[in-house]
This record gives C-alpha cells, structure tokens and sequence, in this order.
C-alpha cells in the first residue's frame, strides 16, 4: 500500500492515515492492567488508502478503519483492518481514487468509518451515509448488514442500545426531503419497528438520546437545500429547534410528539433520562454550525424538555469547550451521575486539531463537581470511553480507555484511567509500536 502525503489540515498530524494492517503482540505495558480486564475495544475512524480530492474533511470522509486492542490476563495486543467496503474494493482494484469527497460531487462512497458497535453478537461499523458493514472479532470484514433485506436503506451512525432489554434504537434522515426514520431492532437483531415521519426541515440527526419511554431527537436549524449555490447548509437560527419525542413503541408519524425549542447545534447526546413529564438531555452544546467557519462557541449544557408544559429549557453545565462524552452504558436512558469528555485546553504554539483533546474530564452532574486529568504538552487523546469493572457495584467502578497521540512520534499508545481518579492520570499505558490517528467512536466489549 503506498504511503502518500497531504498539507490539507484533515490529513496532518494527528490525523495524518497510516498504511498498513498490523498485528502486533506482547506489548509493553506501564503501570499495571487491571486484573479482571478481559475484552477488546475496538474504536473506528477515517483513514483513506488513496489520496482524496481537495474536499476531504474530518469527520465527513475517508475509508473507516478500526483499532483494536485486546487484553486478557493483564497482556494486550494490537490489530487494525480497514473495512472492505465495496467501495474500497474497487479502489484496490484501480489502484486509485474513484469516489468523491462528501462536500463534492458524486459519486460518493459507504465509508463505514464513524462507529462500531457491538449488538446482538455482531460488530457493526456504521456511517450515517450507508448500510452497516458486519466485521467479525478479528477485524475481517464480513459483508454488509441490512437485517435480512429489512433495512430501508441507510442506517444511523449513533443507535443507542437499550442496557434493559437490549433493544438497539437509531433515527436514520435524508437531507433532500427531510424525511425521519425510526427504527428498533430487538436484542436478536430483528427490526421490529420501522416508522417514516417527517422532519420540519432536512436536518442532521447524527445522535439521539434514549429515555424509559421515549427516543429523543433535537432538530438543529443548519437547514440543508442542495438547489442553492455554495454550501449546501445554511445557519438559520429564526427557526429555533424542534425536539421530537418519539414513544419507543410508536407505529405511526402520529405518535411522535413536537416541542419547539431555542436554537442551537450538537453532534451527540451524553445521556438522556425522564422523571415524569420531565425529560433532561446532557450534550456538547454549538450556539451555531458551518459547513464553512470554524468560529463557534462550544460548551457542555443540559437541554430540559418539559412534556407537560410543552417548552424546553437550555442550561449551561460548563463553558470549558467539550466533545465525545460518555457514561457507563449500564446507565444509559438512566439518570446517570457521571460522564466523561475530551476536554479542550488549548496549548500555546499548537493549533487545536477537531476530535483531539489535550485532557479527560469526569462531571459529577448531580453536585456540577468537575475533575479533569490534562495529558503532556503535545499529547491528545480520543473517545473516553467506560469500562466497567468486573466485581464493581457503583456506577463509577470502572475505567476509562482512550488512545492517545504524541505530536512527531510514529508510535503510540492506549490508555487505561481509574474512572473514580482520573486526575490522578493513567494507572496503565499500553505501547503502540506504531501511531493510531485521531478517529471517531468506539466500543468496549468485554469477553
């Protein structure tokens, strides 16, 4: 696979790919792994094979590969595989590019690059854009998944899966016509709820939170018309946003409710939970987007939607910049009291890169106590995501996991945090013969 380079900024320093497929084993660790620990996180990212066009940009596009490590008995080792979408396939084939970039023209690739879950015994790496393709343990790409030819086409890259029942929800949407759809796969992976429903405008809905009784989606006003000129997305904050409360059981557009509410964006949704007509969401809060500008305000807030009273509250938890929070899952559509971010703490001489963090911070959501562990100059980090300890009975018995970069060094490195101390930095660092780029999102799925 022949390396290349690039000077877009979506291709430099911590997001710069890498062009092989290791496996790499007997890894040296520091510190100790925590006796008990036996799984695999496996999290996934753009990494393209072939240059891309000048369009390319982080999160929209390039080919998803997954990272792996894999710890039993207090030793790890390390894998990675691209997914072989079709796509990719063709391109191996070729010998170079033939799909466009997301912002450009057609045609435009399923790049399975933004997430992987693990439900129902499969692993599934998703993209908003496309079906999911089914890997196995080891990383080989399986084929694509579309629930026994159930799936009506794309499916969401944040289904959020119920720790209840096991029940996986998701909301897909189409940015032409605006069109919603709702879909429920029961815990054998079995599509069981398929309800179209409209949105107010074509909208992203890249996440969405899950309650005892409802999904809970937030339709931002970056409204999407592909007949205007320029950018496809324009800001238009006179609309305010729509929260819709979709009942998990809903059959029909009928049954999902609308409550309008302030303007405002986000990616993703940390947690949701309901006590009574009261429904609190907890998420990394935009007071705006660009598909052009970089210049936005971005804070930790919890949205308040009050059924009853039909309104909706924003709150502002912390104004430090924040992204790709977490919970323990076990709590997931819970009132969970703690969550973990990548934090921003911007560091002299170094322009911040999208999707890298120079710290990990825990919010006590109950008391607004916030503690934060703030990596080496040069250092960033990923994804903080829960691992919950084996013999552990609190919500906060646990670890945190991540991958961290060092700016100029072609090696890197996992790391594993007390979820209880995480100020006091890593209890473990697993080295990586070789460096993992900033990605997207992951999963701990234990043995």
């Amino acid at each position: 696979m022949e390396p290349w380079t690039s000077d877009n900024p979506f291709l430099t320093r911590a997001f710069a790919p890498v062009f092989d497929e290791r496996d790499d084993t007997g890894l040296a660790v520091e510190g100790r792994i925590p006796s008990g620990m036996r799984g695999v996180f496996m999290r996934n990212g753009p990494n393209p094979q072939f240059r891309p066009d000048d369009h390319y940009a982080y999160p929209f596009d390039g080919t998803g590969m997954i990272h792996a490590v894999y710890i039993e008995d207090g030793r790890a080792r390390y894998r990675n595989r691209w997914v072989l979408t079709k796509e990719l396939a063709q391109e191996r084939a070729a010998g170079r590019r033939l799909y466009h970039s997301t912002l450009s023209v057609p045609p435009h690739a399923n790049l399975a690059n933004t997430h992987i879950i693990h439900h129902a015994g499969r692993y599934l790496a998703l993209f908003e854009g496309g079906e999911p393709y089914e890997l196995d343990r080891d990383l080989n790409t399986i084929d694509v998944f579309d629930y026994d030819g159930m799936l009506p086409g794309v499916m969401s890259a944040h289904p959020k899966a119920d720790p209840v029942s096991g029940a996986l929800f998701s909301v897909q949407y189409d940015l032409e016509t605006g069109e919603l759809l709702y879909l429920r796969a029961d815990k054998a992976g079995r599509l069981d709820r398929i309800v179209p429903f409209q949105s107010p405008w074509p909208a992203m809905v890249h996440d969405i939170g899950l309650t005892e009784h409802y999904v809970v989606i937030f339709v931002c006003p970056l409204v999407f018309d592909f007949s205007r000129s320029g950018p496809p997305a324009a800001w238009q904050p006179d609309r305010g946003s729509m929260v819709a409360l979709i009942p998990r059981d809903a059959r029909a557009a009928q049954d999902v409710r609308w409550i309008k509410g302030p303007a405002f964006f986000h990616w993703h949704v940390i947690n949701a939970h309901e006590e009574g007509g009261r429904i609190e969401v907890v998420l990394p809060w935009y007071d705006s987007l660009s598909l052009t500008r970089g210049d936005r305000k971005l804070e930790l807030h919890r949205m308040i939607v009050d059924a009853d009273a039909n309104t909706v509250e924003d709150q502002t938890i912390d104004e430090q910049a924040c992204e790709f929070g977490r919970i323990n899952d076990s709590f997931l559509g819970s009132k969970a009291r703690y969550c973990y971010v990548g934090l921003r703490i911007p560091q002299p001489g170094r322009t911040p890169q999208m999707g890298t963090f120079e710290a990990i911070a825990r919010y006590d959501l109950a008391t607004g106590e916030k503690v934060v562990h703030q990596f080496s100059p040069g250092v960033t980090v990923g994804e903080p995501v829960f691992v919950a300890e084996a013999e552990g009975g609190r919500e906060d018995d646990g670890f945190i996991v991540t991958f961290v970069h060092t700016e100029g060094s072609s090696e890197g490195s996992f790391a594993i945090l007390d979820a209880r101390h995480i100020e006091r930095g890593p209890i473990a660092v697993i080295r990586l013969p070789r460096r993992v780029p900033a990605g997207l999102h992951g999963s701990w799925v234990p043995m």
